[in-house]
């Protein structure tokens, strides 16, 4: 496990004592070093982690997540998730109450864009520091936050893990190589399916087809590769693609919110 992270919550050394708070939602902002691994555990409220700067690599609920900065986790409560840093990332979290009025917005896994306003609300919860008694402006503020999440555009940088051990083989070898080019007869083989009931049951568990699949996970390694502090056009060279321009067309392709138009 990497170093200590940087506390920056005033008077609360841990986010278990964060959540041990009585407010609705909780704030904490911390910093963290590049490699360091929040391993495997879960928390008894919703929780939002919010990249202000650097880039998260999580898992949660079965699927691989890219947080870059603008971007947030929202993770319901009970559910085993891990967090991985790359590069020096600044995190700004809130824990929130499933009791809480308008919570329901935290209730199922899927990483989001920050947009302006709700960073603003955000960053001005957490400057306050969680006061007791609770004073109306960080009641509204909560309020708000919560109101906003539930309109948030998800982030397409979702990495669906299948179920079926015959696609797991194909994700793992593309895993290992992700800047492999070959055809889908080959990814089918490798499964031992026909293309067509590989093609049809792929798209089923994940949602994706198998080239959505692919330029996600190769949108991760870039992005981490990146955020490590790689240039671009080495990373592009390892991917297979012919200038860091081709690279980062199809990275904006990919990246864009699923709910924008």
């Amino acid at each position: 496990m990497g170093q200590k992270p940087d506390i920056t919550l005033r008077g609360w050394s841990s986010s278990d004592a964060v959540q041990a708070l009585p407010h609705g939602v909780a704030s904490y902002a911390r910093r963290y070093p590049d490699g360091y691994v929040s391993a495997w555990h879960d928390h008894p409220r919703h929780q939002l982690v919010y990249a202000v700067a650097g880039l998260m690599m999580a898992e949660a609920d079965g699927t691989a997540w890219a947080v870059p900065a603008g971007s947030g986790l929202i993770v319901p409560a009970g559910m085993p998730h891990e967090i991985r840093m790359a590069g020096g990332v600044q995190l700004q979290s809130l824990y929130i109450d499933p009791g809480e009025p308008g919570a329901e917005a935290m209730a199922a896994c899927r990483a989001v864009t920050i947009a302006p306003l709700l960073a603003g609300l955000i960053e001005a919860l957490c400057a306050m520091g969680n006061p007791w008694p609770l004073p109306p402006r960080a009641h509204h503020l909560s309020q708000l936050i919560l109101i906003e999440l539930g309109t948030a555009p998800k982030s397409s940088l979702a990495l669906p893990y299948p179920p079926d051990a015959r696609l797991q083989r194909v994700c793992d070898a593309l895993m290992g190589a992700p800047g492999a080019v070959h055809t889908i007869d080959h990814w089918a083989a490798l499964a031992g399916m026909s293309r067509r009931s590989f093609t049809r049951r792929f798209q089923q568990q994940t949602g994706l087809s198998l080239g959505q699949w692919r330029d996600r996970l190769r949108c991760h390694f870039a992005l981490r590769r990146q955020a490590q502090g790689a240039a671009m056009k080495r990373v592009a060279r390892d991917l297979g693609y012919a200038s860091r321009q081709a690279l980062q067309a199809m990275m904006r392709r990919t990246a864009g919110s699923e709910d924008a138009g």
